[in-house]
């Protein structure tokens, strides 16, 4: 059927007012029974750790991401939240006491002054570009935390706005592969920094920052740092992932299977989803399809019957 003239835009603003209206109480909800939520959801012990890095503002995507993962894949070894420094008190003790393998790392722990003591000697020689690239912006204080972060066993790294589905079962099979590291691949190219893209033409499977494993400690990061060093201080928003698509490439990780890792925008301005829960294993809800996180009901996302 034929859209009317605006019909896009009005969808995606009257479901984006119904996301927020969701959202708002999803939070009241959150501030007094997560912690009967959490104990009531059986879930199974998976051999991971997860990683992410969050702030205040998307508090509430973080829980639902972390709910989503117990309801769909297990419970991880530990869950280290690193927070851009905007969390509350009060947000980070919910976290706390309402999942006990949180571990919430607030911004400053890493300052300047001790960065020789917890920084890994391959990163060294980048320190000035890593502590300039974090003191500016939140993207480089998520750079600086996740190269640092100590790989322990199979290590997922997730952007807050992630959710999981019926078919991340698949993780119990992605596990057992004898591979690198597992990176979420872009939907179309170009989302790097301008001063890579003229340098290469379009590459398959782009890498996407906001969801990769690690199966062990990077071998090789010193072709993308050695890309942060000669932009000479001066980011753009897309610097971050260009730096760890570089490294992804570098150490020979292979790009999760887009049918069922979504990272798409194409229904951002319909009221239906374009793919089921059933599709899928992930979906990255990006700005443009950000509303969607939200535009169904939490229970709805985590197949919670009434």
């Amino acid at each position: 059927m034929k859209k009317i003239k605006y019909q896009g835009g009005l969808t995606k603003l009257l479901a984006s007012e119904i996301g927020k209206k969701n959202k708002k109480r999803f939070g009241r909800f959150a501030e007094t029974n997560l912690s009967s939520l959490v104990s009531g959801m059986t879930s199974a012990p998976v051999g991971m750790d997860v990683v992410s890095f969050s702030s205040g503002r998307d508090f509430y995507d973080q829980i639902l991401s972390i709910l989503s993962f117990l309801r769909y894949v297990g419970t991880p070894v530990i869950w280290t939240i690193y927070s851009d420094g905007s969390h509350t008190a009060q947000q980070i003790g919910l976290l706390k006491t309402s999942f006990d393998f949180i571990d919430v790392r607030e911004s400053g722990q890493a300052g300047a002054e001790s960065f020789e003591g917890i920084c890994k000697k391959a990163l060294l020689p980048y320190k000035d570009q890593l502590l300039d690239y974090a003191r500016l912006f939140p993207l480089g204080k998520k750079l600086f935390y996740y190269l640092n972060h100590a790989i322990l066993r199979p290590t997922l790294f997730l952007d807050s706005d992630i959710l999981f589905y019926e078919k991340a079962s698949v993780f119990n099979f992605i596990l057992k592969e004898k591979v690198a590291g597992w990176y979420l691949p872009e939907a179309e190219w170009g989302c790097l920094d301008s001063r890579y893209k003229r340098k290469f033409t379009g590459q398959l499977y782009q890498a996407n920052s906001g969801c990769f494993l690690l199966n062990k400690e990077l071998a090789d990061v010193s072709e993308g740092l050695d890309f942060l060093k000669d932009i000479n201080f001066e980011y753009e928003y897309f610097s971050e992932q260009s730096v760890f698509h570089i490294i992804f490439r570098s150490n020979g990780f292979m790009p999760l299977d887009p049918r069922i890792f979504i990272l798409s925008s194409k229904d951002q301005f319909d009221f239906s989803y374009l793919y089921s829960k059933e599709e899928m294993a992930i979906r990255h809800y990006t700005g443009p399809v950000r509303h969607k996180m939200w535009q169904r009901d939490w229970k709805w996302q985590l197949s919670i019957l009434n």
